[in-house]
């Protein structure tokens, strides 16, 4: 993609997104690690200690602060890969199908808060709302580049260079 392009200023909107992201997951991972929770609010509905300690904060004994950390800095490549390149496939099916799978994550996890704990935590809260906003950011970015939401993209060809 070249400067001109005015997906460049909606991509770049994101990296900040994910690096808000991103940053958010690291803190609560380095609260993970040291169990030292330190969180803003913690009264009433705010627990982010009871969040972060339920069953639910890991997945195959994995920390999902880790996850998140792990799914922001790959959505970070991504969105460098798409803003660097002329490879059309990193805004055309990698950007959105990651924003798929964090938003959807995202919103499992915040059923898990309402409707199991129900308690929230606020920096889970605040990713949540990171993965809504890459969603919205990444697709209305693709809908100016791509006619139809499911745009032709030949995978045998995704890595060879255009001329």
């Amino acid at each position: 993609m070249t400067d001109t392009n005015p997906n460049i200023v909606l991509l770049q909107v994101s990296v900040v997104v994910a690096l808000i992201g991103f940053l958010d997951a690291l803190y609560l991972y380095y609260m993970e690690l040291t169990q030292n929770f330190k969180c803003l609010i913690n009264t009433g509905v705010f627990q982010c200690e009871t969040v972060n300690q339920s069953v639910y904060a890991k997945i195959l004994g994995i920390p999902v602060s880790l996850l998140g950390c792990l799914f922001y800095l790959a959505f970070i490549a991504f969105l460098f890969l798409a803003i660097y390149t002329d490879n059309q496939y990193w805004l055309g099916f990698f950007l959105p199908a990651a924003s798929i799978v964090g938003f959807l994550f995202s919103i499992y996890l915040t059923v898990i808060e309402i409707f199991v704990i129900k308690l929230f935590c606020e920096f889970c809260v605040l990713s949540a709302i990171c993965s809504v906003v890459l969603i919205v950011l990444i697709f209305v970015a693709k809908s100016k580049n791509f006619p139809s939401l499911f745009a032709k993209l030949d995978f045998w060809n995704m890595f060879k260079k255009e001329t």
